[in-house]
């Protein structure tokens, strides 16, 4: 049994159903590039900053409601209603962005502006509009309005300075709308004085945790849907090579059995026209089958033997296969065991085979067994090593196999499949 195989370039080419194969290991889901990647973090994003925002403006709506009315009333609610429009506009801006997966981020420049611009002016409206002594208190909403707007200066800058430059200016603008009314120099107003301090502080702290917050998010949630498109289409690729290795294998070694059993007029006619429907049979069968499905190795290696009994003298018996180990790669093996049924087929034409199984729950070994002339086993091991065979594959994927045969006449090849390829031995054994 010589290691010979045709080369798929030199093949009888096969047709495949173009809809068959592009159905198989289709990943659905988002457009790729970095809306996609991200889109996880900008969603929850936007989803925070829109709750953050809506409990300022609840706060803000609190406060007017609660307390005295004054002359600086209605220049407050006038505020908050613009605040929350321009809240409202901005928020419904980057949740559009977010379901259209588009491209472009979120929260960008316009919002790092709109949110600067809007949030100092904000603080220097209200604080004309509220009693010097109160603006250091919590009665000041506009102080938490723009801590928030901080933290979405962190969510919409790209680099570090312009944030800083944002935040800077809002801290400004809250300093310069509290400490100028204060009052003398009392216990009260010192105390004031200190609060208003320790509010300008919190921007630049917010914001810094906010952008470092912000990054981990959209470092972590990148590379776990970098993760998944890569497991996705690296499980694509598998089903499509699949499927054109199911292909292949039926256009090839079916109408190359039928073909070289035409040239050898060794069968009449009728007989090899009814292997015609057998194969377009079983090709349909292969290409419509979920190649993700378990192969019970049993009844795969009863279909290629019943193939290869109709050209040759074949004895099977799998009366010894009892289950299968978990995780073995079943259909690689019974490729292999097509391969060497081919070769025996073909390369020691009239003598008998035998093809011998038996397998439990632990392990597997297949016995394919010609009468022919001797092979040298080290030779043809070699063949198969360099010819990137089914057989080497299938030694690679954790299995082994042995050569028992010798180079003279008569002496007949065994070749013995192991799973797992654990025993020792020698795999080129005379």
């Amino acid at each position: 049994m010589s290691g010979a195989q045709d080369a798929p370039a030199q093949a009888p080419s096969v047709n495949v159903p173009q809809a068959a194969v592009a159905d198989v290991g289709t990943v659905p889901g988002p457009p790729s590039g970095e809306a996609a990647i991200y889109h996880a973090a900008d969603r929850m994003t936007v989803c925070l900053l829109a709750a953050l925002r809506a409990g300022t403006l609840l706060l803000g709506g609190i406060e007017l409601s609660g307390g005295a009315r004054g002359r600086g009333t209605a220049t407050a609610g006038w505020l908050l209603a613009g605040l929350a429009c321009q809240s409202g506009v901005m928020l419904a801006r980057a949740g559009r962005r977010v379901a259209a997966h588009s491209a472009r981020r979120p929260f960008d420049a316009a919002a790092l502006v709109t949110e600067t611009v809007a949030g100092g002016t904000a603080l220097l409206i209200l604080a004309s509009a509220t009693p010097p002594g109160a603006r250091a208190g919590s009665g000041f909403w506009a102080e938490p309005y723009t801590v928030i707007s901080a933290i979405i200066i962190a969510a919409a800058a790209r680099r570090t300075w312009p944030g800083v430059l944002a935040v800077a200016c809002l801290t400004g603008a809250y300093l310069l709308s509290v400490l100028p009314g204060l009052p003398g120099p009392s216990a009260a107003a010192q105390a004031n004085v200190t609060a208003a301090w320790t509010n300008a502080t919190s921007y630049l702290a917010f914001y810094v945790l906010a952008a470092m917050g912000f990054r981990l998010l959209r470092s972590t949630t990148g590379q776990a849907e970098t993760l998944r498109l890569m497991i996705a289409g690296v499980s694509a690729e598998r089903s499509r090579v699949a499927t054109a290795g199911r292909a292949y294998r039926i256009g090839h070694d079916g109408p190359k059995a039928l073909l070289r059993e035409v040239r050898r007029a060794t069968m009449p006619a009728a007989r090899l026209k009814s292997w015609a429907p057998r194969f377009r049979d079983d090709l349909l069968a292969k290409l419509a089958a979920d190649p993700r499905a378990p192969v019970d190795l049993r009844e795969e290696l009863g279909r290629i033997a019943a193939t290869y009994t109709a050209g040759m003298q074949l004895k099977v018996d799998l009366t010894a296969m009892h289950g299968q180990p978990p995780g073995m790669p079943a259909q690689l093996m019974a490729e292999a065991v097509r391969e060497l049924l081919n070769n025996a087929s073909y390369h020691r034409y009239g003598y008998p085979a035998r093809l011998t199984g038996s397998a439990t729950s632990r392990c597997v070994e297949i016995s394919v067994h010609n009468d022919g002339p001797g092979v040298e086993p080290r030779r043809l091991a070699s063949d198969w090593a360099r010819k990137q065979t089914t057989i080497h594959q299938f030694e690679i994927a954790g299995g082994s196999y042995q050569i028992h045969s010798g180079p003279w006449p008569g002496a007949g090849t065994t070749i013995v499949l192991r799973y797992p390829g654990d025993r020792p031995g020698d795999r080129n054994a005379l």
